[in-house]
């Protein structure tokens, strides 16, 4: 089982009435190593970009080193198959996929070289706008369900070499939709045509809509985030069986506290991760 049986392991040894939430500990993606007060100074920021974007307000930070960290697994996978499009997902909602896709995005946006395209493919409970506190605007749907070019639903992100697509108009039939040829179209094209170019796409929960699957046909890779008091661990099982071990690229165990080893190379601080 490998990674899998850890994570499940530490979902089912778990005590429910002590987890932490997400937006008590933003930081916590892949660790957490704040004080209460670094806590307490995040929850305090105010705007219209949400404070989880970590990797915005606080570029410089331990948790948004660990998205640098999941960015470079992406960027420079261990058996070299080069990696273009990325689907965010988890077992159910309210575990932290759309956070977890939000600053993934902006932190590929942040590096040397590569663009990153950010999708908010969970059309029933779009949540990408409101956290990039972007202006709504149309979006996927508007572009499956007309002629008109792509380039007339993107939007800029919040920094350089970021674009957004976001969700788009409601539709009754978001299944028929999202698994549309010309959805598919979308994702292989965007993949194909730009060398320099990320896809990253903030999807449904695998067993909440039907849509998920079929996406993560068409993905390099798919990111599962499960979220530590929230996530149940049989339903973490039926999402990875539904989408198989061999495409589920990695896992974020999100919101779970771990103190990372400090040590001190050339006067700086650095940190180091087990995975």
């Amino acid at each position: 089982m490998g990674k899998f049986a850890k994570v499940l392991e530490k979902v089912n040894g778990s005590e429910p009435n002590k987890w932490p939430s997400v937006e008590e500990n933003v930081e916590s993606v892949l660790g957490n190593s704040k004080s209460q007060k670094e806590l307490d100074d995040i929850a305090d920021i105010e705007g219209p970009v949400d404070f989880r974007l970590i990797v915005y307000h606080r570029p410089e930070s331990l948790p948004a080193e660990h998205f640098k960290v999941l960015r470079g697994a992406i960027m420079h996978p261990p058996n070299n198959k080069a990696i273009k499009s990325v689907l965010v997902t988890s077992a159910l909602e309210n575990e932290g996929k759309t956070m977890v896709a939000c600053n993934l995005a902006v932190s590929i946006a942040q590096s040397i070289d590569p663009y990153v395209l950010l999708i908010d493919g969970d059309v029933r409970r779009p949540s990408v706008q409101k956290m990039l506190g972007l202006q709504k605007s149309a979006g996927l749907t508007d572009y499956l369900l007309s002629g008109k070019p792509l380039s007339n639903f993107l939007t800029r992100g919040l920094v350089d070499k970021m674009t957004v697509l976001q969700s788009g108009s409601k539709v009754r039939n978001p299944a028929e939709v999202m698994t549309s040829e010309k959805m598919q179209h979308l994702i292989e094209e965007a993949r194909n045509r730009y060398a320099d170019r990320l896809i990253v796409i903030d999807s449904p929960p695998v067993n909440l809509a039907a849509e998920t699957l079929v996406l993560s046909k068409h993905v390099d890779a798919v990111i599962m985030v499960v979220r530590y008091g929230i996530s149940e661990k049989n339903a973490v099982n039926e999402a990875i069986r539904k989408l198989g071990k061999e495409k589920i690229f990695g896992i974020v165990f999100n919101s779970f506290e771990v103190t990372p080893r400090k040590y001190t190379y050339y006067k700086k601080k650095y940190y180091k991760y087990a995975y």
